[in-house]
């Protein structure tokens, strides 16, 4: 189905969740991969247990990806344990409780920098990287349906998530000369860690407003990150994919 075999991939917040079935499957249709993972370590051990039979590299690595002088280590470390990078998948994110009237200053910044400044610096480095070593790139964000509609409560995280499809967009135009396509995978409720409690908790309406009657899994989000970063996609650039079971219909 696809084939990744020599191609290295930097997935950013790669121990749980999306970023983790995202890892899972890039290692096994070939790719050597990296992976920062922030506080857990045992689950970055954990992912890399379940790869270890798989024929690429894998490397993990605690970075804060907010914070640019520790992802620029990271980044070379990947490229020296893992070869010239191919693709960059921009996961890393929280998803915080917000009302907007105690919202404070410390919560809209914290989200600023772990979901969006991420996402400029991975950017940054990698695609000065692919310029360098003239590499056909393709970088994916993951963004959200709440960066399309908005979502009440949690202005922040939907602030962040709209950025970044502004920002596909503008790369996507920007460095289709230069061979490297950027599109984002815009997922919306999602079975995971983040939404584990949320989903719990409202009795199963969330569920009644999704048409194919159940909450995607992290893979279902994975499946179309691997498509995009393929060759089989090489005409999509600037694509906003969204995955949420026909919950948000976006024209």
């Amino acid at each position: 189905m696809f084939e990744f075999s020599g191609k290295s991939v930097i997935i950013t917040g790669g121990s749980r969740g999306i970023g983790a079935a995202t890892v899972r499957l890039f290692m096994e249709y070939g790719a050597n991969v990296a992976f920062s993972y922030n506080h857990n370590l045992k689950a970055a051990e954990s992912v890399a247990r379940e790869c270890q039979d798989c024929p690429g590299k894998l490397y993990y690595e605690k970075c804060d990806v907010s914070n640019f002088n520790e992802s620029e280590k990271f980044v070379k470390n990947a490229i020296n344990k893992t070869g010239d990078i191919h693709i960059l998948v921009n996961n890393a994110g929280i998803w915080e409780y917000g009302p907007i009237g105690t919202m404070t200053l410390d919560d809209w910044h914290r989200s600023m920098q772990i979901n969006l400044d991420s996402v400029y610096i991975f950017s940054h480095l990698i695609v000065n990287h692919m310029k360098q070593n003239r590499i056909n790139g393709s970088i994916i964000n993951i963004s959200s349906t709440a960066g399309q509609r908005g979502e009440a409560f949690h202005s922040h995280y939907a602030a962040t998530k709209g950025a970044i499809i502004s920002f596909t967009k503008s790369l996507a135009t920007e460095l289709g000369p230069d061979h490297i396509r950027v599109n984002s995978v815009a997922p919306g409720w999602v079975d995971t860690d983040m939404s584990a409690q949320a989903l719990q908790e409202d009795n199963g309406q969330i569920l009644k407003a999704i048409p194919v009657g159940f909450i995607p899994a992290a893979v279902d989000i994975a499946w179309p990150v691997l498509f995009l970063a393929s060759d089989k996609a090489r005409a999509i650039t600037g694509e906003i994919l969204n995955v949420n079971g026909g919950n948000v219909l976006c024209g």
